[in-house]
């Protein structure tokens, strides 16, 4: 079974508790010290532990002190800055989740229209429009106003061209492309 589906409860077993804690405490220790020398940072491991008065420390007990210090010297907003709870960590997460989904709508969105487009260039455009809303039928007006624009971009960066494809005035107040 792999970590991520592990269940975290209190080990009721205090034989299994005390190797559980003796071989994550090793495993701690070692993270704090392949990362001090991977990264080139000052760290500490400060464990305490009821079974035992005197606590773990890793480097050593002057270099934590040091390190405790240093941070402890830091103006308050410096030391909280990335403290994060399980509160605050669950809500960025949340947050960056919403993020990707309303991003997966909007590109949903996109291919919906598109798809709908190439079925009215398919079939009798009229035919296809008269299935959609009004709100439909405005998302692929603007979709094809935001690709001419695009590649009115693409052809003046190719051409140096300054010729205008964007939508004008008809005479009739809608907006679209003038046919001869």
């Amino acid at each position: 079974m792999s970590r991520s589906n592990e269940k975290y409860a209190f080990i009721s077993n205090d034989h299994v508790r005390k190797i559980t804690f003796k071989t994550r405490k090793g495993g701690l220790i070692k993270k704090m010290y392949e990362l001090s020398t991977l990264c080139g940072i000052e760290g500490c491991v400060i464990i305490t532990n009821k079974d035992d008065p005197q606590p773990i420390v890793w480097p050593s007990v002057e270099d934590a002190r040091k390190t405790v210090e240093r941070f402890r010297s830091l103006p308050e907003h410096e030391q909280t800055r990335w403290m994060v709870n399980q509160e605050s960590f669950t809500n960025q997460r949340l947050k960056k989740i919403e993020e990707k989904l309303m991003k997966l709508r909007c590109e949903n969105r996109d291919k919906e229209i598109t798809q709908k487009i190439y079925q009215s260039m398919c079939e009798n455009p009229m035919n296809v429009a008269s299935k959609l809303n009004a709100k439909e039928c405005e998302e692929i007006v603007n979709m094809l106003n935001r690709h001419i624009i695009e590649m009115k971009l693409i052809m003046e960066s190719r051409e140096g061209s300054s010729s205008n494809l964007l939508p004008q005035e008809n005479g009739v107040g809608e907006t679209g492309p003038r046919f001869p």
